[in-house]
């Protein structure tokens, strides 16, 4: 999981720095049960907690509301294996969390908020136990081990692009949040209060989020773009993962695994002849094809293929024309010309396999071929 790196942000956006909230040394603890939430086509999106009306009493009548819903809370009550909220924040930073990926959680910086709620994707009825922790840019997702009382890590979503909308039920305690790269995910708090400091809390630090890393970053690509030193290939791997790719289909990038290579390449189809640039990122199982547009502000996605599905045998390894062929059944072959001679390298040491038995070979869906298109 990536995280995003921060920018030096113009003085315009330094008060609403100001405006944030930091939420801790509180907790709760209360017996719940959750009824059967709706069906997402009959989800009430209720307008989001900031508006436009008349800024200054509207954030004052915001803040009374909030700080109300955590006088309700009591800092000293047990929230997790007889622990409290303050316990449970300095057990995070001091205890291993088990698979855990990625850099220390001390560089995501302090703990806003915290809690045990009730948590589902668009794609599962149940809910599950799940610890999340909110921080400044991002939202950690931990499931629990009651046994052995320790935290597993599930996820690192980042808040920039993400927004938060109420999802009706008895409790009144749930709401969805969704996003360009994450599949949506219904949480359920265990009381109002919590609901409404989770849903205060997300809001504002999604705003900064997209301060701080905007959805589309034009100040970064550039740079990377072409990936022709290391360096730049390591930044672009990072990137990649927090950042929105247009037209994006499928599973999340964050859930593909982690980059193995990426280049920047030339590739053409055998019915149009014509190489388009284009951005080969290749994962345990699956290579992904993506372009840069023209002002090399962003990225787009054009298709992936299944690694096993696929074979990649050179066509001329002359310096000056490195070039090999992707081919697979039910798609046609794709001819890639690499810059580089490591690059060239890199990429069939990832792609070439071993001939397989036709007779052992598992029948494979039909690739997700890359799209055709006359612009990058």
């Amino acid at each position: 999981m990536g995280c995003c790196s921060m920018s030096a942000r113009r003085a315009a956006s330094a008060g609403a720095c100001q405006d944030e909230m930091e939420l801790l040394e509180i907790g709760g603890s209360r017996k719940w049960s959750i009824s059967e939430p709706q069906s997402e086509g009959s989800l009430h999106l209720r307008d989001p907690v900031t508006t436009t009306e008349t800024g200054g009493n509207l954030r004052l009548a915001e803040e009374e509301d909030f700080q109300g819903r955590i006088r309700e809370l009591n800092p000293q009550a047990e929230v997790l294996w007889g622990r409290t909220q303050e316990e449970l924040r300095n057990f995070l930073f001091t205890q291993p969390i088990t698979g855990w990926e990625g850099r220390s959680i001390h560089s995501l910086g302090e703990i806003v908020w915290s809690s045990l709620v009730l948590m589902r994707s668009c794609h599962m009825e149940e809910m599950s136990e799940q610890y999340i922790v909110l921080f400044p840019f991002q939202l950690l997702i931990l499931s629990v081990d009651h046994m052995k009382k320790m935290f597993i890590y599930q996820g690192l979503l980042p808040l920039a692009g993400m927004s938060v909308r109420d999802v009706p039920s008895d409790t009144g305690c749930m709401f969805e949040m969704t996003g360009p790269m994450i599949e949506s995910r219904i949480i359920s708090c265990l009381s109002p209060a919590e609901f409404h400091i989770w849903v205060l809390s997300i809001q504002r630090h999604i705003k900064m989020a997209n301060a701080h890393c905007p959805a589309h970053p034009s100040n970064i690509i550039p740079f990377l773009v072409p990936c022709d030193e290391q360096w730049k290939k390591r930044k672009l791997m990072k990137h990649l993962v927090y950042t929105t790719i247009l037209k994006w289909e499928g599973k999340p990038i964050q859930h593909l695994g982690r980059i193995h290579y990426l280049a920047m390449v030339q590739v053409a189809y055998a019915s149009m002849g014509d190489f388009e640039e284009r951005l080969l990122v290749l994962f345990p199982e699956d290579l992904v094809f993506l372009s840069v547009d023209r002002e090399r502000t962003g990225i787009a996605y054009k298709g992936k293929l299944p690694l096993a599905g696929i074979q990649a045998k050179e066509k001329s390894a002359v310096l000056g024309r490195l070039e090999f062929e992707i081919t697979g059944s039910l798609m046609e072959p794709i001819l890639v010309a690499c810059s580089t001679a490591e690059d060239y390298e890199k990429c069939l040491f990832y792609l070439q396999k071993p001939e397989q038995n036709l007779d052992t070979v598992t029948v494979q869906p039909p690739p997700m071929v890359p799209k055709k298109s006359l612009h990058p």
